[in-house]
């Protein structure tokens, strides 16, 4: 029979636990002692209380902080360190003598216990700031092989599957024409995630007021170009300025995009825009299909779910883009079809003046 392990993230949690309880038991020993003296020892034994407690409580609240095994082991050698540390000053004050009063037992147990939580709070920041660099070389390696092995691989595969089209009938065709399909589509995803990363790491210091009419009128006119089967009722105020940046671009595409693949007929969209108070709204209606649910989470979810295809990435990437703004997405159905609206901050006229100045700088 194989022997349950422990593992150090328990060990971790235990450790601290054993801490806050001992520190608590203690404060509470010493509480009775202290009503004499009056507020200033209730004000003591509180304050050593409230991280005694938190130690104590380590188990609950430690592994929903985002850390876990080996990290949360690591925090809780800090913690370690920082109740060392206070004890070891505790015991060079009481060496060098303390004043004799009923307060020293409780200032001893609070300050040790606020320097186990001091330990931990120093430790956590350690582990989360390693992790969101560790997170970061990933996504960058993964973010070089999506933009460049992948797709150059799956361009030779097009390549050959391309030859082997002219070269077959009958079903080994359509057949060759679904796998070509599919790796389009598999292309596709990949720049989306390419899209998405640009996104979460996008500078929010190069957003600026922006005329959105001449972007939303461009990319009108390049779907329209791209999908001659396309319709698309178009209406603009003279102007609409908002904060946005060049991702504004794209998340346009996706949207119109994602209204012409999901068409079952030709495809009609009307792409409208107003001022609505201190903000402007954007709205991208289609005659699709109602938007599947499991995709309608990327407006609200603060994780991710499983997608099925491209459109649910595109869908997270005009989500996090427009959120990245200070803005919000939503989606309204309507009698024949969906209707995705962007809300973005206006720009004021003193912003404009101000953008203006600096573009003469």
């Amino acid at each position: 029979m194989k022997t349950p392990t422990v593992s150090k993230g328990t060990l971790g949690t235990g450790y601290l636990v054993a801490i806050g309880v001992t520190l608590t038991l203690a404060l509470l020993g010493h509480a009775a002692s202290v009503l004499a003296v009056g507020p200033s020892g209730l004000l003591v034994v509180a304050t050593g209380l409230v991280p005694a407690l938190s130690l104590a409580a380590a188990n609950y609240w430690l592994p929903r902080s985002g850390l876990e095994g080996e990290q949360i082991w690591t925090v809780a050698e800090w913690g370690g360190l920082g109740v060392a540390l206070l004890t070891l000053v505790n015991l060079g004050i009481l060496v060098v003598g303390a004043p004799s009063t009923a307060l020293v037992p409780a200032l001893l147990a609070s300050s040790v216990a606020m320097g186990g939580f001091v330990g931990i709070l120093v430790g956590a920041l350690l582990e989360l700031r390693r992790a969101r660099r560790r997170l970061c070389q990933s996504n960058a390696v993964l973010n070089r092989v999506l933009r460049h092995n992948m797709r150059n691989d799956f361009n030779v595969v097009l390549g050959h599957l391309s030859v082997l089209e002219d070269q077959t009938t009958g079903d080994a065709a359509e057949r060759v024409d679904r796998m070509a399909t599919t790796i389009d589509r598999m292309i596709s995803t990949a720049e989306k995630a390419r899209q998405v990363d640009a996104a979460v790491a996008a500078d929010r210091d190069s957003q600026a007021p922006m005329d959105l009419v001449p972007l939303i009128e461009d990319r009108v006119a390049a779907i329209e170009q791209d999908r001659p089967a396309v319709t698309v009722d178009v209406t603009l105020p003279e102007t609409a300025v908002a904060y946005a940046d060049w991702q504004f671009e794209t998340v346009l595409d996706n949207l119109l995009e994602n209204a012409v693949v999901h068409a079952e007929s030709d495809p009609w969209i009307g792409v409208t825009a107003e001022r609505v108070g201190d903000c402007v709204h954007v709205h991208v209606q289609d005659d699709c299909p109602p938007i599947e649910q499991r995709e309608l989470t990327a407006f609200s979810a603060t994780n991710e779910t499983q997608l099925d295809h491209a459109s649910g990435v595109g869908l997270w990437l005009v989500t996090w883009v427009i959120e990245s703004y200070d803005g919000s997405v939503w989606v309204d159905r309507v009698t024949d079809g969906n209707v995705v609206t962007l809300e973005l901050r206006a720009a004021t006229p003193l912003d404009r003046f101000s953008q203006t100045v600096q573009n003469q700088l």
